[in-house]
């Protein structure tokens, strides 16, 4: 009887206890449960917050660089019909002959497919320079081309070939490039193609309408690139630590770069006359006069901007990475880090600087190298001269760039890890 009534009792210590086991299991599951939605929602709001802070700094963007081009443009006007020599455009349906008639050129018919004549077919000729004939392509049947009135030479037929169609096949290429961003970018690959969209949209329709205007260039270089540099920072990567770190080292690079051009430029007695383009440019306007010394200022500085946005976001990123993986990281290890990871770029950065530099002018160093006396006189050409200033000065504002990116993220991260106890994957968001 005492056995079964202690064998019961037992019984019910077990069952009790089991009942506490489970509650209490299900009270840490709720926990636990309550914790991660309180996690989610905080990154819910941050990402609602940071896509509201992207799209105001859109508005402001597309604001700024509107009021920028009202004010340049304000004494500007491109494309006058007095300086366009394009009359219609139009379709290749047939090329009878190859061959060059006897006033130079190769007679073709095509149909106009716009303008007041569309719709006619015409006969038009492609003026063939004898000294460039192996170089030229000759139309063919299906081309798409622009036409000029050719009514004042004797070419045989009153149109004569200006120029082919070729804007489309770049913006087909650029279509397919924003595709393959927005694959492998999602959002951020958006956000890349707006803030591409108003870089370009700064440079051609704010920056060179101001040098036309007769702006200071040096002023207008430095105020563009640091537009396009916090601009870009801010809608690609949002408003955060990470953001400003970078943008503080892109300012050092700048500042660099500026400094080095302008003290070079005494030094090397540089004038801005490069070629027959800068004597154009020089006689544009002779009662305001562009200054061709502020050209080689700003192709120099907006050149070097772009790789200098780029090491300082490698940079940046990288150490946001080891700080969130990786927390309590002193201010010394986090400079040591990011000048580790800068010394990896900086050569292939450098590399691609000068690369760019001697591809876009490779036609022109040909043409020197074959036609110049002596290395001397190849050597100290202003054109070569200013080519070597662009590479040197630009991988020089890298270097620049990171040890004070490096410096910005070290005081940055640490100051955001004594705030949070740890720096988020996105770096922490500017309040």
């Amino acid at each position: 009887m005492v056995s079964e009534s202690l064998t019961n009792g037992m019984s019910v210590i077990k069952g009790g206890l089991k009942v506490r086991s489970d509650d209490t299991k299900r009270a840490v599951s709720r926990d636990t449960n309550e914790k991660g939605n309180d996690g989610r929602n905080m990154r819910n709001n941050g990402s609602k917050k940071e896509r509201f802070y992207i799209f105001i700094v859109i508005v402001l963007s597309f604001i700024l660089i509107y009021a920028g081009n009202r004010i340049a443009m304000k004494d500007v006007s491109f494309f006058t019909e007095s300086n366009d020599f394009i009359v219609s455009k139009a379709e290749v349906t047939a090329v009878p002959d190859v061959n060059v008639n006897e006033y130079g050129a190769v007679i073709f018919e095509c149909k106009i497919i716009d303008g007041e004549n569309k719709g006619e077919t015409v006969t038009a000729g492609q003026i063939i320079d004898p000294d460039a004939a192996s170089s030229i392509r000759i139309v063919e049947q299906g081309d798409v081309i622009y036409l000029g009135d050719a009514t004042e030479y004797v070419i045989g037929a009153d149109w004569f070939l200006y120029e082919f169609e070729r804007f489309n096949g770049i913006v087909w290429l650029a279509a397919a490039f924003a595709l393959l961003l927005l694959i492998f970018g999602r959002s951020k690959g958006f956000r890349t193609i707006v803030s591409l969209a108003y870089t370009c949209s700064t440079i051609f329709f704010v920056f060179i309408p101001s040098i036309i205007s007769g702006y200071n260039i040096y002023v207008s270089s430095i105020a563009i690139c640091i537009f396009i540099t916090f601009m870009t920072l801010l809608i690609v990567q949002g408003p955060n630590t990470k953001t400003l770190a970078a943008g503080l080292g892109c300012m050092g690079g700048l500042l660099a770069v500026s400094l080095i051009t302008v003290g070079m430029s005494e030094i090397l007695k540089i004038t801005g006359l490069l070629d027959s383009e800068s004597f154009f440019l020089l006689y544009l306007d002779t009662s305001n006069p562009i200054n061709l010394k502020g050209i080689v200022f700003a192709a120099i500085t907006i050149g070097a901007m772009g790789a200098i946005l780029d090491i300082a976001v490698d940079i940046a990123a990288s150490l946001s990475e080891v700080h969130h993986h990786a927390h309590k990281l002193t201010l010394q290890q986090t400079i040591k880090s990011g000048i580790t990871i800068g010394q990896d770029i900086v050569g292939s950065m450098a590399n691609t600087l000068i690369l760019a530099y001697i591809g876009s002018s490779l036609s022109l160093i040909l043409l020197l190298l074959v036609h110049s006396g002596s290395k001397a006189d190849l050597l100290n050409s202003e054109l070569i001269t200013v080519e070597f200033l662009q590479a040197l000065a630009g991988s020089i504002g890298i270097l620049f760039t990171i040890p004070l990116t490096s410096i910005s993220c070290g005081i940055l991260y640490s100051r955001s890890d004594k705030k949070e106890n740890g720096a988020p994957d996105e770096g922490t968001p500017l309040e």
